[in-house]
């Protein structure tokens, strides 16, 4: 199973805007950009799915950008991958018609989805962002002094 960079740059941008949206502060797509490596007209491609599903709200004028539409603990990974690729969790096809390829769907195929789907279903925007926050504090360089 492949996900695709689509989703993969809407889960960055999503929490890059997160993290950079303090005091309900907007976050624009230069600066997304400019953060995480991720082309300025790729990322307007993608952020305007998460706007249709309601996950981000689009501010526009000289200081807009985007902010989320609600708490990062709201928003479900599942509702994110939707968003952008409606096919990742849904059902696979069986192409061929024989008793494997049904056998091969009902005990592998279906299994990971029903993995994945719960995972996606159970993970939120907030989950994300705590993890990215924890990593990005250990590769500061800084060193963590606790009392």
């Amino acid at each position: 199973m492949r996900i695709s960079t689509k989703v993969e740059c809407g889960i960055i941008a999503l929490v890059d805007i997160a993290v950079n949206s303090g005091n309900e502060s907007s976050v624009n797509v230069v600066n997304i950009s400019k953060r995480n490596g991720i082309s300025a007209k790729y990322l307007e491609q993608i952020l305007p799915m998460l706007r249709h599903a309601h996950i981000i709200n689009s501010i526009k004028g000289a200081k807009g950008g985007y902010t989320l539409t609600r708490s990062p603990n709201k928003i479900l990974l599942s509702e994110i991958m939707d968003a952008i690729d409606n096919t990742i969790l849904g059902n696979t096809a069986v192409y061929y018609q024989n008793t494997v390829s049904e056998t091969i769907n009902e005990y592998v195929w279906t299994a990971m989805e029903d993995k994945l789907r719960e995972l996606a279903e159970n993970t939120t925007l907030s989950d994300i962002v705590d993890k990215y926050i924890e990593k990005a504090e250990l590769n500061s360089g800084e060193p963590m002094y606790y009392i």
